[in-house]
């Protein structure tokens, strides 16, 4: 049976690193080889479920332990291209060419030649190395391979090639029994990775593990750490049928993810074969290792993120089903609800899990009143927290697992440690602010805003350009938002003028790209430009010279690019927002040196183009990628319904929308939005799946849209302009740093609180504040940063929190506090959503409704 895994546990255990992080994979890619480094991650995608298969390997790797793979990286560039060139009429005549046909093809058949001699040349030298390591190294597998008798030539051929040689090995090599040197090559690879592996066991000091058969079930490690932190702390653990679900506790930063992503990343190197942070490991193979840590919502599939964490559940429950031992580690489960739920949907789900004793569960929680209810109806849970030591004021933390369940609550003193609300007392003067609207990539990655490749993103939602420069200039428009007013209205004119005019592009998108790189070329007076064009087509007929073809075909691209333009130009009106660019088309097109063009008459036009009207020509390009971008972005504001909003100035500190819903989703639910500096708070609650989510991240995008001057997806907006937008959404932990996931929700409100006590205006969003700790610590913050950052009526907030008990304490407390919700209506069993706001806070609770209506439990048991 095949292990199992998904890219959440790759991407939750740094397995190979995000955004340019440090990967466990990087630990050990030390090869020589691409091909090596290919099979390294395809070891990684692919661990192993056999436990003989899994000894087999950790015993090559330990004998090659100190070896240094013998070959030189060259020889492997000369060779895989060499072999990937099956094309027959490649193959060499086994007769020395005369000297008359060296000289018909000179340039493309010795070229050819060359790459053929040099790719000979380098195979036998590996071939030959390989057979000497062989020789002093027994390697499985190779004797085989090496003493096949068709490779008996290789080994009999001398230093010296003849033209007859080459093409006779070429023949035997790269056609006749080209799937024994791919084989060989294939081995090649793989002790590249061996001798990598085993180099990075030496001087990392990692210990080979030692797989059981799966019927043990169990796992034992002593002194296991996490390979990439420094001064790691390691732990010692046994897990047996008898203990195989782990009850992990902790204050916030206490180590709990830490530990936990350990575990994986020990039980997932084991499974490959690969040598582990410990001091010994044995270990009971299983067949595939889930986690959940860094769990972000789901917006493009409509899940929240409590409803992302049930479907989580509900996958390792389909996988458990199938009667599959698997690892699970789920850190802060259902961390996305609210305590009452969270609290029965842990009992449950942890107690369906205990009757599977052929798989380990590894869950972390803060809701620790579970713990006891467990402890009565499970005999095979295990309880350990990690402690918290005071030193005065200053939490500090061992790391070392003890037994038992926590009683430490730290959340307000971590809060307090960072200043965070005397960074809010200490407002500084409205002038220090810088010009420009920010938003950071916390921000941009929450709403999906960028992005040409990321799912959903609302950028590849406008991307219906054409040309490259198009899609250029609508990146660059993307990641530059404006701070002015004027210049804000006048973008969001042009857009309106071209979704009014329902125009489609009409240039051809390689004709543009070719007049782009012809105009890059060099530049030189007429008369070398006619000399020029001349020697090229001269050239041309003799060499087959491709140069006189590039000049040929740009300067035909620039012809058909006017052809084009001067049909296109009558449709776009000289008056509105985008004349100024039109008549400067129109000038260019009335320009008498254009009135004739031929290209028989080559090299005046090649003049003509790249040097006297070089400047005209680029900058009717940019013109052209403008169109591009104003038409794609018109023609979807005006096919989606989306409006216009207008900007005001900053003094007035106002937004108000109508209709107001996510551009990315069909036919969403839109409603009405309005703050102001007297009413600059909205603090939003609503059960799971209600779509508090979603209702902020419209706001967050309708707010940048707005900004960059785009269309948004309101009836109708009107805003001030603001210095930024910062959200906290699907804020991650940050092993790299020693974040914790609460830590990184604290982190994040410093900076918040940092930017808005600078004066600056500030659009502000917080999905489910401090939903990374215990419910009282989270009720504390709350309550404490909600208060505070009232006092800042220039910025706008939208809070979110399912801490409703909260909000009547700040209904008391604050007089420009607004409270919505978002209400669920029963249909029986069945919770349906109107995504409808309403005044007032929501007492919905529906957590555990939704985690039986998708039948987990029945799936687990």
């Amino acid at each position: 049976m095949r292990f199992t895994t998904d890219q959440q546990t790759l991407d939750d255990l740094s397995l190979f690193g995000k955004r340019g992080g440090a990967s466990v994979y990087a630990l050990f890619n030390r090869t020589v080889t691409l091909g090596g480094a290919k099979v390294l991650e395809d070891m990684f995608r692919y661990p192993l479920s056999d436990a003989e298969a899994i000894n087999r390997r950790v015993g090559l790797i330990r004998y090659l332990s100190g070896v240094a793979f013998p070959f030189r990286s060259d020889l492997f560039d000369a060779v895989e291209p060499y072999l990937a060139n099956t094309d027959e009429r490649t193959k060499l005549s086994g007769e020395e060419r005369s000297l008359g046909e060296r000289l018909t093809n000179a340039v493309g058949a010795d070229m050819e030649f060359k790459a053929i001699q040099k790719g000979v040349g380098a195979l036998l030298e590996l071939l030959h190395g390989l057979k000497a390591f062989a020789g002093s190294n027994p390697y499985p597998g190779l004797d085989a391979l090496l003493t096949n008798p068709a490779l008996e030539p290789v080994f009999s051929a001398g230093s010296k090639l003849p033209y007859a040689k080459i093409a006779a090995l070429d023949l035997l090599l790269r056609f006749r029994h080209r799937a024994l040197v791919l084989d060989l090559l294939k081995q090649l690879y793989y002790l590249d990775v061996y001798i990598a592996v085993g180099k990075a066991a030496l001087d990392l000091g990692f210990v080979f593990p030692t797989a059981l058969p799966a019927s043990a079930g169990s796992v034992r490690l002593e002194a296991v750490y996490h390979p990439l932190l420094k001064n790691a702390v390691p732990n010692s653990l046994e897990i047996t049928p008898e203990n195989n679900v782990l009850f992990l506790t902790g204050a916030n930063m206490a180590g709990k993810s830490t530990f936990m992503k350990t575990l994986g990343i020990a039980l997932f190197l084991a499974h490959m074969g690969f040598p582990v942070p410990a001091l010994k490991m044995e270990f009971s193979v299983l067949d595939g290792i889930y986690t959940t840590i860094n769990l972000p919502d789901n917006l493009g599939m409509g899940a929240s993120h409590f409803y992302a964490e049930v479907l989580r559940v509900k996958k390792v429950a389909h996988e458990l089903y199938r009667s599959r031992n698997l690892f699970v580690i789920f850190d802060e489960l259902f961390r996305g609800t609210n305590v009452k739920d969270a609290y029965e949907a842990t009992i449950a789900i942890t107690e369906a899990f205990a009757g599977k004793r052929n798989s380990i569960f590894v869950i972390s929680t803060h809701i620790v009143e579970a713990a006891e209810v467990l402890g009565r109806r499970c005999n095979n849970v295990r309880f350990v927290y990690l402690p918290t030591r005071m030193n005065g004021h200053t939490p500090v933390y061992t790391y070392t697992l003890e037994e038992g369940v926590t009683a430490d609550r730290h959340g307000m003193v971590i809060i307090h440690n960072e200043r965070i609300f005397d960074v809010l007392k200490t407002p500084a003067s409205p002038g220090s602010t810088k010009k420009g609207f920010i938003a950071d990539k916390q921000t941009l990655d929450d709403l999906n805003l960028p992005g040409r490749y990321k799912p959903h993103s609302i950028y590849s939602l406008f991307n219906k350009v054409q040309t490259v420069g198009g899609e250029r200039l609508l990146d660059h428009l993307f990641r530059q938002p404006l701070s002015d007013p004027d210049a804000i209205n006048r973008r969001s004119a042009v857009f309106r003028h071209f979704a009014d005019l329902a125009l489609r592009f009409p240039f051809d998108k390689e004709a543009l790209t070719l007049v782009e790189d012809y105009l890059g070329g060099a530049q030189g007076n007429a008369l070398t430009a006619r000399v020029g064009a001349l020697r090229k087509r001269i050239t041309a007929a003799i060499m087959r010279d491709e140069a006189y073809h590039v000049l040929k075909t740009g300067v035909g691209a620039v012809v058909r690019v006017l052809e084009v333009l001067t049909k296109f130009l009558p449709l776009l009106p000289e008056e509105g927002p985008f004349g100024e660019e039109v008549r400067f088309l129109k000038e260019i097109l009335a320009d008498k040196r254009l009135a004739a063009l031929s290209l028989t008459r080559l090299g005046s036009l090649d003049h003509l183009f790249r040097n006297v009207l070089r400047p005209e020509l680029e900058k009717l390009l940019q013109c052209i990628y403008a169109l591009d971008v104003n038409i794609a972005v018109g023609n979807v504001a005006r096919e989606k319904g989306f409006s216009y909003a207008k900007a005001l100035p900053k003094e007035c500190r106002t937004f108000n929308a109508t209709a107001l819903r996510h551009p990315g989703i069909d036919k969403a639910v839109a409603n009405p939005l309005s703050l102001d500096g007297e009413n600059n708070m909205l603090f939003l609650t609503g059960a799971n799946m209600a779509g508090k989510s979603t209702f902020m991240k419209s706001f967050g995008i309708a707010v940048y849209l707005g900004h960059i001057g785009f269309p948004v997806a309101a009836e109708n907006m009107v805003f001030s302009v603001r210095d930024g937008l910062y959200s906290s959404i699907n804020v991650p932990d940050n092993l790299s740093l020693g974040y914790s996931h609460f830590y990184a929700e604290v982190l994040r409100v410093k900076q918040v609180a940092e930017e808005v006590s600078a004066g600056k205006d500030l659009v502000v969003i917080f999905d489910e504040l401090f939903k990374g700790t215990n419910v009282k610590d989270a009720y504390d913050a709350t309550l404490a940063v909600t208060e505070a950052l009232s006092a800042y009526r220039n910025c706008l907030f939208l809070i979110s929190t399912h801490i409703t008990e909260v909000g009547e304490t700040l209904g008391q407390r604050l007089d420009n506090l607004r409270f919505v919700y978002l209400p669920t209506q029963m249909d029986g069993p069945i919770p349906r959503y109107t995504y409808r706001l309403e005044p007032g806070i929501s007492a919905d609770r529906h957590g555990m409704l939704i985690i039986e209506n998708e039948q987990i439990l029945n799936l687990i048991t």
